[in-house]
């Protein structure tokens, strides 16, 4: 009976509302608030008419994977702040919100610089301001969503641990590591360029979806290459060489949906010839499971 009873009896427990957890949420919805004002500060549209009067789905598909990233920004930073009040009891909580709040602000400023980079250097052949807000090219879109998302991962990696020594040096190790990631990103696009039949710039710029939803969802998976890599080592040599071996497992895994799971029908003239968007999914998909798997497994 008492065992029957025990079946329906709330825990006490689960009752019980954390008020750190609350204040903890708050802070995340907060810096959610100011990444979107950063936002709007940093580009010249207006959000809110881009997406409801202009119904600009470029602009949705941007957007979306900046506010993703800050989650992961967010994510971290707070999964961090949660294991150190699990270590030490005694750790000042206003002390360990306002550490939170700066690294996550500075993970969302840091966004604004891949925005930079992404138009000036990973898609350099146009503005993509013009892309999105006059074309509202949906490629564009996702490659920049793909960029933020991809980035995110990385100043997860580069802000992993810090926080809990010299702000100035922790800040200066972050934006290293920021910084190579970045390069690693230029450099990818070179490579994923070399290695497709088709320009991916001028596809992406005769609104092809699908060359943008490929390239976007690979930056991720690059991503989280390095990022896994980066917590785990702090060696830029060795970040060097296992982004190469990255690189080449990312080019191998697409032949391998091209002849295996694509049998028949090129890839590259899936993407850029029938603009077959479904295709480019199941080429980034692949990638970013590829990425999961050697992050856990290596």
């Amino acid at each position: 009976m008492d065992t029957f009873k025990s079946l329906f009896q709330i825990d006490e427990a689960l009752l019980l509302i954390d008020n750190q957890a609350l204040i903890y949420l708050g802070l995340a919805i907060v810096m959610l608030w100011i990444g979107k004002k950063i936002n709007d500060l940093c580009t010249p549209y207006k959000l809110y008419v881009q997406l409801t009067t202009k119904d600009n789905k470029a602009i949705a598909v941007s957007f979306s994977g900046y506010l993703f990233a800050i989650g992961i920004i967010v994510w971290s930073v707070l999964n961090q702040a949660s294991v150190t009040e699990a270590e030490d009891p005694g750790y000042a909580l206003l002390q360990d919100l306002g550490s939170s709040a700066i690294w996550i602000l500075v993970g969302i400023l840091l966004l604004q610089v891949a925005r930079i980079v992404n138009d000036k250097l990973l898609l350099s052949k146009f503005q993509n301001i013009k892309e999105l807000v006059e074309d509202q090219n949906i490629g564009t879109g996702a490659v920049q969503a793909g960029a933020f998302i991809g980035s995110a991962f990385m100043i997860q990696a580069a802000i992993y641990g810090e926080g809990q020594g010299n702000l100035l040096v922790d800040l200066l190790l972050a934006l290293l590591y920021f910084a190579v990631a970045q390069a690693a990103f230029i450099i990818f696009a070179f490579i994923y360029q070399k290695t497709t039949s088709y320009d991916l710039h001028d596809e992406i710029e005769k609104d092809n979806a699908a060359a943008g939803v490929g390239f976007g969802l690979t930056l991720v998976a690059v991503g989280t290459l390095l990022s896994s890599y980066l917590i785990k080592n702090d060696s830029l040599i060795g970040l060097a060489l296992w982004f190469l071996i990255g690189v080449f497992l990312l080019t191998v895994c697409r032949y391998v949906v091209d002849k295996l799971i694509l049998p028949g029908h090129a890839l590259d003239d899936e993407i850029s010839k029938d603009k077959n968007w479904g295709a480019a999914l199941i080429e980034g998909s692949a990638a970013i499971a590829l990425a999961l798997v050697l992050s856990s497994v290596f």
